[in-house]
């Protein structure tokens, strides 16, 4: 294995458990200060403990990780001035960003404008442009919109797509 794709130590793990179970409390926390909301539906506060609850898991499984590595010593690649940089990569995930301003500014919804920065961001990281990346970015997109708008009673912008599936 080359230092350059040197996998991470038990101490990386480790602190990367500790401070993913950080912020899990620290959003568990914050989530019981939110007052009660008398909307129908879930409310924001389930949303914020359910991601406390997934990083708390996260941590857990980064813990175990590094329980279970052998004990060794890791090399670290540390990146420097003379390193590459994927400029084709960057580019691609900016046009992503632009695009998803570009789109909610004007009008054309959550949905289009999260499923274009998923294709443009699955390309950056070599993904080829094809059917599976929409596919796959307008599904996850649709999921998020509705589960905000549905579950949290929260509004994301709604565009012609939304008004279509959603009403």
């Amino acid at each position: 294995m080359s230092d350059a794709t040197a996998a991470p130590g038990r101490r990386t793990l480790a602190g990367i458990g500790v401070a993913l179970l950080g912020l899990a409390v620290v959003l568990w926390l914050d989530a019981n200060q939110l007052p009660q909301q008398q909307t129908v539906g879930v409310g924001p506060t389930a949303g914020m403990r359910l991601v406390s609850v997934l990083l708390a898991i996260l941590s857990l499984a980064h813990w175990v990780a590094a329980w279970r590595l052998p004990r060794q010593r890791v090399p670290v690649h540390v990146l420097t001035p003379e390193d590459p940089a994927n400029r084709a990569a960057l580019v691609w995930v900016l046009a992503g960003l632009l695009g998803l301003i570009a789109v909610l500014q004007l009008g054309g919804g959550f949905i289009i404008s999260a499923a274009w920065l998923f294709v443009a961001t699955a390309r950056a990281f070599g993904q080829p442009l094809g059917f599976k990346s929409p596919a796959i970015g307008l599904t996850l997109a649709f999921g998020v919109y509705a589960f905000f708008t549905k579950a949290l009673s929260l509004s994301l912008p709604a565009g012609p797509l939304e008004r279509l599936l959603l009403g």
